[in-house]
């Protein structure tokens, strides 16, 4: 008897699923992307695209905090979700994921997954921005979570090519943040440890939207059925927000009251100094990584859409 009786045509494709994963990277319209997959979710499953429907934040974070960390577990449960709705493809997003350009073992944990889980292929999608205007849009979206100081940033950018926080948030979120701005380097070094294809997109396509052109090479675009507003765009805060976000990871480092009074006209002195050299500090980056970035594009291009 032939072994496949009995499965359907929509089982039998299930079966071969594909693993897309998106890591971002930080600061490229992750998060617009992620509504928009949220928001769409039950009309791209329909088109065979599974996306774990997220509560809250549309972001699969939690997921990754653990991925980060060497557990397959969440991944395996997405892919068995995924093939309970009869999909052939998962996309698992999170920019946190960044941090698998340098860390193996996220790699581990994914290939563990897809090994348990039978995922049949795995490929690896980049959006890539400009490194200087990523550099600042960074610095102003790190207000939200930590302390930082622009020209440290800027030095440890210019000497090693990315930033690397360990514990930014300790007992809880994510083990470590990676930000990568000498692109070239960073996904060659990635395609030399991964067993799986990997494709960059330029940020600066970003009609209808950045990340679009991930999508578009899953030939699912045209299965959106809305999109949501300027307010899922994580876009960079206002001078005001930045200075009070700042002094708000202060005060939780400092808590006293005659401590913070003591360190205030340091503090102050700081944040002027970074707010007012931020674009300088950009613009040399921008120069320092130019070919990088630009060869990182040239290289990682998606030249074939991918086949279901």
């Amino acid at each position: 008897m032939d072994g496949s009786a009995g499965i359907s045509p929509q089982m039998a494709i299930a079966s071969r699923m594909k693993l897309i994963v998106h890591p971002g990277l930080h600061k490229t319209g992750s998060t617009y992307l992620q509504h928009v997959l949220n928001d769409n979710h039950a009309a791209l499953a329909a088109q065979g695209l599974w996306y774990q429907p997220q509560q809250g934040y549309p972001a699969h974070h939690h997921a990754a905090w653990r991925i980060l960390l060497g557990d397959p577990a969440p991944l395996v449960a997405m892919v068995e979700n995924a093939r309970k709705a009869g999909c052939h493809t998962l996309v698992l997003s999170s920019e946190d994921l960044e941090g698998a350009l340098y860390d193996d073992r996220p790699l581990a944990a994914i290939g563990a997954a897809a090994a348990s889980a039978d995922v049949s292929h795995i490929e690896w999608h980049v959006v890539l921005r400009e490194p200087g205007s990523a550099f600042a849009s960074l610095y102003a979206q790190l207000q939200h979570h930590v302390y930082a100081d622009a020209f440290q940033l800027f030095c440890d950018v210019m000497r090693r090519g990315f930033v690397h926080m360990a514990q930014p948030t300790p007992g809880h979120g994510t083990p470590y943040w990676y930000y990568a701005f000498d692109h070239l380097a960073d996904l060659d070094r990635f395609q030399e440890r991964a067993d799986a294809p990997l494709f960059a997109h330029d940020f600066a396509h970003a009609a209808p939207f950045p990340g679009a052109g991930l999508l578009d090479h899953l030939g699912v675009l045209d299965a959106l059925v809305t999109l949501p507003g300027r307010s899922a765009r994580n876009a960079r805060p206002a001078v005001d927000e930045i200075i009070r976000g700042f002094a708000e990871r202060v005060e939780e480092a400092v808590p006293g009251d005659a401590e913070q009074a003591r360190i205030l006209d340091g503090f102050l002195t700081c944040m002027q100094n970074g707010l007012d050299n931020i674009e300088t500090y950009a613009a040399i980056i921008g120069q320092r990584y130019a070919e990088s970035h630009a060869g990182a594009l040239r290289c990682f291009a998606p030249i074939q859409p991918a086949v279901a």
